[in-house]
């Protein structure tokens, strides 16, 4: 799913990544495409773009070897049968939240993690087991992290959306060329029987999503007919989307931002329909906590935020109270921390 000002800090944490600058247009172009279409061939981006597979080719492994733009398999912790998605929002002491941030992004159930303006300091997802275990997660192991003076707890309980392909209006009429298949989103209903190898697969794919079935087997205990015929399983089954993971503020989004709205029970189907249509709504789902929807939406700067607030918040039905609260640094998304997300280490 940051970047802004930094609340008067003196000097960047090592968590964050370094200040960015904006990608030339060609690389924006070719990253837009990525996110379209994560797996697509070099020379199915270069002939959705009208450019050479040279170009294509050159440009996106160098972003992809410098940890500019890393492509990912994502699971959905639901249907893997890996447990289930809570978010959460914190408040911290005065000077607390980037050592609050530091900490929690160490942990290897908690997906992704943000900085923010408003009401909360933070706010992250945290993966828990098995609903037996949400209390120890949420209620004990986070009220001993030091720095944190209050939280409060979303269970998700329905997906709407979730995809990285926010980036799509620098293609204009393009971007349908390299829309091979419906947007990635969050399935609904039970697990899918994923096995260890499927794991492993999982595992691989969350390093390198690009990684062809031939990689795949040469790395796994599988064939190269096995695992393509897995990874196609858990992409249709939805138990995996793909998703390309870059730094909105290289792709000129300086402003990405969460908003939890109140809304009327009767409302929320098409609350949520609405707001899926715009591409510029990342993440949406439906919450039991401290609000009814939370959503993420990737802009490009704040005059835009006033706009989607007023013309697209605000003729939406039933919706009751918003609150808004700015990025100013994305930690951890995928799993990934901001610093491999820059630097390429895992």
């Amino acid at each position: 799913m940051g970047g802004g000002t930094r609340r008067g800090r003196p000097k960047r944490s090592p968590i964050s990544a370094p200040e960015a600058a904006v990608l030339d247009d060609p690389d924006r172009r070719i990253v837009a495409a990525l996110q379209i279409s994560p797996r697509a061939s070099w020379q199915q981006i270069a002939t959705g773009l009208g450019v050479s597979e040279s170009t294509v080719s050159r440009r996106a492994k160098r972003l992809l070897r410098d940890g500019s733009v890393h492509v990912a398999a994502i699971p959905d912790p639901l249907r893997c049968g890996i447990g289930f998605p809570v978010l959460v929002q914190a408040e911290c002491s005065v000077g607390a939240a980037e050592d609050v941030a530091r900490t929690l992004a160490l942990r290897s159930d908690v997906r992704f993690l943000a900085l923010l303006t408003g009401t909360y300091d933070l706010v992250f997802e945290v993966i828990v087991p098995s609903r037996d275990e949400l209390g120890e997660v949420v209620i004990r192991q986070f009220s001993q992290v030091s720095g944190i003076t209050r939280t409060t707890t979303e269970t998700v309980i329905h997906n709407f959306k979730m995809s990285y392909d926010w980036s799509r209006s620098l293609l204009g009429e393009q971007a349908a060329a390299l829309d091979h298949g419906p947007r990635a989103r969050m399935s609904s209903g039970g697990p899918v029987g994923v096995d260890a190898i499927d794991l492993q697969l999982l595992q691989l794919l969350g390093t390198d999503g690009r990684l062809s079935a031939a990689e795949l087997a040469q790395q796994s205990d599988v064939s190269e007919s096995s695992a393509r015929r897995r990874v196609e399983e858990l992409a249709s089954s939805g138990a995996i989307h793909f998703g390309t993971l870059v730094d909105p503020r290289l792709m000129g989004f300086d402003s990405p931002v969460f908003m939890w709205l109140d809304v009327d029970l009767a409302s929320i189907e098409v609350v949520a329909e609405r707001l899926s249509a715009h591409p510029e709504v990342r993440y949406l789902s439906a919450t039991a906590g401290y609000s009814d929807l939370i959503v993420e939406v990737i802009l490009p700067d704040l005059d835009r935020l006033y706009g989607f607030m007023t013309e697209v918040v605000g003729s939406l039905p039933g919706v009751r109270r918003s609150r808004v609260g700015l990025e100013i640094d994305t930690v951890k998304r995928g799993y990934l921390t901001e610093e491999v997300l820059s630097t390429g280490r895992t």
